[in-house]
Order: structure tokens, then sequence, then C-alpha cells
């Protein structure tokens, strides 16, 4: 009996060892990325029939152990890509598994036809990180789009960025295929209110800093190109600061046939413009609501519908002002009592309608509707009397006003004044199509605009120095200058495009080329434009971990309203588009560091452009010449770093180092030597009013190792001065330069959804974050205010950005 128990305990050790045996642990890793080897985050990897599973990382990365019997099923899912299943039949294979979805091609029942090549030009922007990003501009997207590599900006009040040597009216926006306008007399960062894009909207966010394809219009230096979501659930947010309050809802009908999401954004920069010189009642007033509604009529057809409508109300009743400037040896200060006031108002609205017809997987039509209207009013009376003191004695020594009297060497009077209107409509119609052709991805559209501007200005500024008023006549009373006109102008604009994207196999790697032409005829001045353009990305099969990019073509900028306009107040009937060849070369590198993968990218450019329209900036104000008179270039190059400097959370740094020049070709002036004898001299090639040499952007996250709820995020800028010159004066005259752009915000936030769901589960998500914007309190110089003393010199006073200030915010998702 005995014998027989130990027979049984014998056999069933061994029943359990080789059950043991054959569901031993196994480690199961690997990657998940696109049909270009592009990651994909937060996909789903899961053992068919089992319990264990992961999610892959922001790299595409996954890794995780399950016991489990040989061979088995791993399955890899996410959204808007086809799900894959493979058969792990060894361990080896089970650590080094590569997941290559291919993305979906139905959306709520219907055909998309995106192709299988996309983004050769592009850098994707996790928008997400908008809530994240510490901005004094209060959460608007182009805070993030001002920390991509190649962007440069000097002014935290202003949406406005610069891109390669390009000025703001030379990046493209567009939402959903909509190209998005802006308003066109804004003078200052305190006027500009919330941006077009929503970030509460958004699906998916990506830029390009130059060289972009041909479906992309007829500007010269960038695209910012903008998705809204259609909403899957339910759900929507609350956030609320010291600058403004925003709110958003989404969701689909049961059916799934209707999808609508919508947002409204109030903002008010109150708070900041306090910071300011000019002390004052500021009453900034900033609102927007905007929707996008989707509804498929059938398998086959489906709408989608955009709106959008804005009011933005800035109040200033300025009361004075004290500025000190100047240097070591010559320290001055300016003094300015107000009277006055300024009002200023801009209403826009958009709309935009579209039908999508989807015969079969392989073709997808779209006829797109959109019209936009601005009016826009300025109107400012405001007189300033002004002291200017010298701040030390001719000995060095600190001038005691007391004892030794107030040392003023200007005295004087500045009135400002305008009446400033202008009502615009933008009307167009599109039809586009796409078409997957075996390997390749046919893309066209033709499109009709219509524009309709009309223009009043009544703008002077007259000033009192010592009792004379300058400019000085004997004659009578001459302005500054003085700025009239009464413009009406409409015209009509016929675009279109075509473009092949595919994929081309060589012995030493494959090619994905984008070739395409644009044409643009404008009836204004019967200007036909074609532009050519082509993008090529090269993997290598020796090195999986490099790609490298060339990219050439020629770039239009058909001029819009504000570009036709003259300084003397008329309409240059003959205006041309201003030209610019574009090469750009580029790389891409992952790389290891730290246990942690990075990513290193690099690109080289050159423009050279030709019938340049020359501009002067004041704030973010452009004032064109209005004639083609000019040729220039612009060169550079560009470095990103980006990963995880900080296991878990992404951050990123970038070097951009540019020159741009122009030389106006019929400007020059006389110079009188020691003998009497008159020489005529020709400027040249002068620093175009972008040319920002150097300029550093880091993007920085961090949290606590213990407690990773808590986080900090570091946002810096640098970036070296912009030339600038007297007012009124030629263009030739403005080289001199302003200090650099310093600039660091700081952002530390909290997530308190687990204790906030101890009692409520509607929320998904909620933190409150506390932001220090300036943290090192520099003043930073964005324009200059112009004075004369009594010798008739003149004196830049600088005009300052905002200084420290800190800033509380709530942001709740449900």
């Amino acid at each position: 009996m005995k014998n027989n128990l130990n027979q049984l305990y014998t056999l069933l050790f061994l029943l359990l060892s080789c059950s043991t045996l054959a569901q031993n642990q196994i480690k199961i890793e690997g990657i998940v990325t696109d049909s270009i080897n592009q990651a994909i985050p937060f996909a789903n990897i899961s053992i068919v029939d089992g319990r264990a599973g992961s999610v892959s990382d922001n790299k595409g990365q996954f890794s995780f152990s399950a016991t489990q019997a040989l061979p088995f099923q791993l399955q890899a899912s996410s959204i808007g890509y086809q799900t894959i299943t493979i058969t792990v039949k060894n361990e080896q294979q089970a650590k080094n598994i590569h997941f290559k979805l291919s993305e979906k091609q139905e959306s709520l029942g219907q055909v998309d036809v995106e192709g299988q090549i996309t983004d050769q030009s592009f850098n994707k922007i996790d928008h997400k990180l908008i809530d994240r990003l510490p901005d004094a501009g209060g959460g608007n997207i182009e805070g993030l789009v001002k920390s991509q590599m190649g962007v440069s900006s000097n002014n935290e009040l202003s949406s406005q960025y610069r891109v390669r040597g390009g000025n703001y009216d030379e990046n493209l926006v567009y939402v959903n295929d909509i190209e998005i306008y802006r308003p066109f007399l804004i003078r200052s960062g305190q006027q500009e209110g919330l941006s077009f894009v929503n970030p509460n909207l958004i699906s998916s966010l990506k830029f390009s800093p130059g060289g972009f394809e041909a479906q992309y219009g007829d500007k010269m230096s960038s695209v910012l190109d903008v998705r809204y979501k259609k909403p899957k659930a339910v759900q929507g947010s609350v956030s609320a600061s010291f600058l403004g309050a925003s709110g958003h809802i989404e969701g689909r009908s049961k059916d799934e046939r209707f999808t609508a999401i919508s947002g409204v954004r109030y903002k008010t920069n109150q708070y900041l413009l306090g910071t300011l010189d000019v002390s004052g009642d500021y009453n900034p007033s900033f609102f927007d609501a905007q929707t996008f509604l989707t509804y498929r009529l059938s398998d086959k057809w489906q709408l989608e519908a955009l709106g959008y409508y804005s009011q933005n109300n800035y109040s200033f009743e300025p009361v004075d002002r004290e500025t000190s400037f100047g240097t070591i040896n010559e320290a001055k200060k300016l003094k300015i009592y107000f009277e006055g006031q300024e009002k200023d108002l801009f209403q826009t609205g958009l709309g935009a309608v579209s039908l999508k017809f989807m015969p079969n997987s392989n073709n997808q039509y779209k006829i797109t509707a959109m019209g936009y209207r601005t009016y826009e009013e300025v109107t400012y009376d405001i007189m300033g009397q002004y002291w200017l003191q010298n701040i030390e004695n001719p000995d060095g020594t600190t001038s005691n006003p007391q004892e030794d009297g107030v040392q003023n060497i200007g005295v004087g009077t500045n009135l400002e004044h305008a009446r400033n209107d202008l009502f615009g409509i933008i009307q167009n119609v599109s039809f586009q199509g796409k078409h997957q052709l075996n390997k390749h991805l046919l893309s066209w559209q033709v499109k009709y605009q219509h524009e309709y501007f009309k223009d009043y200005i009544n703008e002077w500024e007259m000033r009192d120095s010592a009792g004379y008023s300058l400019p000085y006549s004997d004659k009578e009373v001459k302005f500054v200058y003085s700025y009239n006109a009464d413009l009406k102008t409409s015209s009509n604009r016929l675009t279109s495009y075509l473009q092949d994207e595919f994929k081309l196999n060589t012995t030493n790697g494959y090619i994905l080329i984008n070739a395409g032409i644009r044409a643009n005829y404008w009836d204004f001045n019967n200007e036909l434009l074609i532009s050519p353009r082509v993008n090529l990305l090269f993997y290598p099969n020796t090195n999986k971990t490099t790609r490298y990019r060339l990219a050439g073509g020629v770039y239009y900028q058909s001029p819009l309203y504000r570009e036709m306009r003259t300084p003397e107040g008329s309409i240059n009937e003959n205006i041309k588009s201003q030209k610019s060849i574009q090469l750009v070369a580029g790389i891409d590198h992952l790389f290891e560091a730290m246990n942690r993968e990075f990513k290193f990218t690099s690109e080289a450019y050159y423009k050279h452009m030709t019938n340049l329209n020359p501009y002067q900036v004041d704030n973010v104000r452009i004032r064109y010449s209005g004639e083609n008179n000019a040729k220039g270039y612009a060169t550079g190059i560009d470095f990103k770093l980006h990963g995880e400097f900080v296991k878990g959370v992404e951050s990123w740094a970038n070097l951009s180092i540019m020159k741009t020049e122009e030389d106006i070709l019929d400007d020059y002036y006389i110079e009188t030597d020691e003998e009497g004898n008159e020489n005529i001299v020709y400027p040249g090639y002068i620093p175009r009013p972008s040319d920002q040499r150097v300029s550093f952007s880091l993007f920085f996250q961090d949290y606590l190792p213990n407690n990773p709820s808590f986080r900090v995020n570091l946002n810096l800028l640098f970036a070296t001065g912009l030339p600038f010159g007297p007012p009124q004066s030629p263009r030739y005259l403005a080289t001199n330069r302003m200090p650099a752009y310093r600039r660091v915000d700081i952002g530390f936030s909290k997530d308190l959804t687990k204790w906030i769901n101890k009692k409520n589960t509607i929320v998904k998500d909620c933190w409150i974050g506390l932001e220090v914007f300036n943290l090192f309190d520099i003043s930073n110089t964005i324009s200059y205010y112009w004075v004369r003393d009594i010798h008739n010199r003149q004196y830049a006073v600088p005009n300052y950005l905002t200084s420290r200030r800190i800033n509380l915010k709530l942001t709740t998702y449900f």
C-alpha cells in the first residue's frame, strides 16, 4: 500500500512539473509602428484567449511577462489602424516582435482615402502638452509651435511667430483643409486675443517649417495643419485661470451617424498688462466660440461643417509712464503723462461646409464651400507730454532733483490720432480628389476664391519738441506722419494642384517620393504662377535608425490686401507675387542613451528670393512698401533633440542659426566728403526685419520620483536681437539691433483625479497648476518710443514686455 502511494505521489509530481514546463513564464518585448516605421503610442498588445497584455509607450515600445504555453497568438490594435495577429512559436521570437500596423480606411462606416505615405515634411506635435506648457498667451496652441525647430518669437503677448527668416504673414494655417485668416489691423500683442485653433477640439497637429508639398497654399515659410476630432463618446472639459476660462463638450449619436464637438473660450490679459511701463486702465476682453459637426448620410456620403465666431475688444486709458534706459555712462529717464483713450474692435466669423463622397476604398471626392468675414475698428486719440531727463551729472554722479534741480534735456508733446475701419470678405469653393492607384496616391484640387476689402484709414501723429512742431517748417504745421486712404478692392483667384505619392525600392533602401505642381491665377494683375515641388525621404537598408530628407521647389506668396497697400495710402495695381526658390536637406537619427530612445533631427536650408515686398515691423504690425523692388536670401541650419530626458515624459531642445538679408534695388543716399563732393552710395544687402541670427528653445518635463502626479514643466526661449531703425525712415537705416529676447516660464502641476474620484466618478482627469511667467523678471524689448532732445537728437526709448507674474490654473476633464 505504501509503495502504491509513493508511485502516486511521483506521478502527480511529474504531471505538475510537465505542466509548469509547458506554461513557463515568457518575456514578451517589441515595438509597434505604422507602415512608414513611425512609432504608434498607446497601442494595445494582448495574448489571444489569454489575460496578459500591455500598452506601447510614446516610442511604440512594449514589454511584459506572461505564463503561456508555446505556441500562442499575440494581437496588436490601435484606434485608426488595422488589427494584426501573429503566432509566437519560441521564446527568441517573443523577445523581438515588430508589429507594423496599416491605417484603417474606414471611419464611421465610410472609407477615407488618406494614403500610406504621409508627413514627408511635417513634424507631429502632441497637442495635449498645451495643458502642461507654461504660456503667457493663455493656452494658444502657438505656444507649442514657438518651441519647434526653425521657429522664433520675441513676444509672449502675441500668438504670431517667424519661421526661417519669414514674417508673420508667411505662415499657413489649416483646420480640416480650411485655410485660416487672421485680423489685419492689429498693431500690438496687447490687442491680440485668442488664436483661431481651439486646443480642446484637436485630434492631430502637424507643423512644417519649410519645403512642404504642393497641396499646401501659396506662402513662403511654414504650414500648421490641424485636424479637429470626430468624437467617440460624450465627454468634455472645463478650465479656468487668472488669464481666462474655456470649456468644451463633444459626443456622437447612438447610431454613430452624427458627431459634434464645440468649445467656447474667454481670455483677458489685463493681469499681465499691469506689469507694463505704461500704467493705466487696461480693459481687454476676448471671446470666441466654434463647433465642428459631421453627419453620415450613407456609407458613401458624409457632411462636415465648421463654424467660428470671435469678438475681441480692447479698451485702454493710459495715465503715465516712467522708463529708465541708456548705458552706464549715459543713463536717462523718460516720463510721460497721458490724456485720451483707445478703443478697438476685431470681429470675425467663419463658416465652412464639406460634402464627402467615397464610392469605394480607392477613391474619395470632397467639395467644400467656405466664407470668412472680418470687421475691424481701431480708434484712438492719445496725447502724451514727455520729459527726457539725465539721471547722472556730467561728472558721473547721480543727480539730486531737490538740490541740483531736474536736468531736462528734452520736453515735448505727442498727439496720436486714428480712425481706421476695415471690412473684408473671403469666399471660396473647392473640389478635391484622392485616388489610390496600386502603389501611388494621386491627389488633386481645384479652388475658386473671391476677395473683397473695404478700407478707411485716417491716422496721423503730431509731435511738438521744445516749442517746435516736428518736422519743423516756418510756413505750416507738419505731421510726423500722416496716413489716409479710402479704398475698395475686389478680385478673384483660381488655384489648383496635382501631386503623387509613392514608394520606390532600390538596392540600398527605399525612397518615399512626393512630387507635385501647383498653379495660381489672380485676375487683379492677370498673374499666372506655376510652383513645382518635390519631397524625398530615403530609408537605407544598412541603417534602420536613420533617414534622410531632400526637398525643393518654387514657393510664391500671392499678395493679400495688406501687401497691395502703399505707405501713401494707395493700391499698387501692378503688384506681383513674391518668389522663393527653396532647398532643404535633413537627417533624422534614432539612438539610445540612458537606456532610453532619443531622436536627433537636423535640417539645412537655403532660400533665394526675388520680387520681394520690403516691409517694416512695429510690435506685430507689418507695413509693406507695396512695391516688388527687392531681392534677398535666407540660409541657416536647425537642430532638434527629442526624447525622454526624464523617463516616461518627453522633452525637447532646438537650436537655430540663420541669416537673412535683402537688397532694395532702387534705394540710395548721397554722401558728402570732406572736400564737399557728393557721392551716390548704394546700401546693398541689409538685414531683413526678421533677421534673428540665433534662437534656442527648450521644453522640459520632470516629476517627483516618489510622487509622479506632481510635475514640473519648464519653457525656455532665447533669441538674438532683431534689426530696427528710426520710424518713417529709409529701410537701409534699420540696422541697429534690439537686445536679445530671454524668457523662462515654469509651471508646477498636481494631479487631483484620485482625490476627487473618491466621491465622484464622473471626473476623468483633474489637475491644478501654478505657473510663474518670466521667472527671472527680465525686461524684454519689443519696440521703441522715439523722442528728441533740445539739440534735435533722437532717442530710442525701449518699450518693455511683461515682467514676472504668477498664474493659477485648474483643469477638469469629464
